[in-house]
């Protein structure tokens, strides 16, 4: 075996990520809300004349399988106007669902935020008007294109049911992030479960920490290191 070959193992090994990682089947046989429903009474979406009524807004657990492995993802909806549903979707980049970068931008400063808060919230109601809101916030980067954000007119918008909290909470995380109250917080980035089918979902998932890399990289100094040892006593033996 070459140092090269050796070298190449041993990124496998340690879980190198390669551009053709971020794309792979994954089969959802579970969803539930969580942390739990708030609802509206209608949803509209004025270009294309949309009214859809009792709209639910949570974050979701997706739960399944990757290659045979089971996973979890704690997700948002992307794709308002389709039904949610199991199945196989593909995991993908934000990219493939939003290609403007200041939203994309946007869209994960929200979500990391919200993590944030939703993970120090004991009291489920506000537990769930955090999630609805993120949801809410989430339709509004992704759908409104008539102007500023808001969830309560534009284009794109919901009304009544018991949400109106969550409306207003909504508008003002839309205001941290549009006025830079609020940053992307470091070591996220965002992935969506795609489906032509069912309801697409966007999620946070880790990014190695510069700390993490420097220990790769040491790695695959050390293994180097050890074959080149290994080559030198070869030479003396011989």
């Amino acid at each position: 075996m070459t140092m090269r070959t050796a070298l190449m193992a041993a990124a496998l090994a340690l879980g190198a990520v390669t551009p053709a990682a971020a794309q792979a089947t994954v089969v959802i046989t579970g969803i539930d809300d969580n942390p739990g429903y708030l609802k509206g009474d209608l949803m509209v979406y004025t270009p294309t004349g949309f009214r859809g009524t009792d709209p639910g807004m949570s974050r979701f657990r997706f739960t399944g399988t990757e290659n045979g492995k089971a996973v979890e993802f704690l997700t948002y909806c992307v794709a308002a106007f389709t039904g949610l549903g199991e199945g196989s979707f593909e995991r993908a980049d934000i990219a493939s669902v939003l290609s403007d970068s200041t939203r994309q931008q946007q869209l994960l400063t929200l979500l990391t935020h919200s993590d944030l808060l939703l993970g120090k919230e004991t009291d489920l109601l506000a537990q769930k008007t955090i999630s609805a809101a993120t949801q809410l916030a989430v339709w509004e980067i992704l759908e409104e294109h008539g102007g500023s954000y808001d969830t309560t007119g534009g284009q794109f918008y919901t009304t009544g049911g018991n949400s109106d909290d969550a409306r207003a909470l909504a508008n003002d995380y839309l205001t941290q992030i549009t006025t830079g109250g609020w940053t992307a917080i470091a070591g996220h980035k965002l992935q969506v479960l795609f489906s032509n089918d069912q309801q697409s979902q966007v999620f946070l998932t880790a990014v190695p920490e510069p700390a993490s890399w420097a220990t790769m990289i040491g790695g695959f100094a050390l293994v180097g290191g050890m074959f080149r040892r290994r080559r030198a006593a070869a030479y003396r033996v011989a």
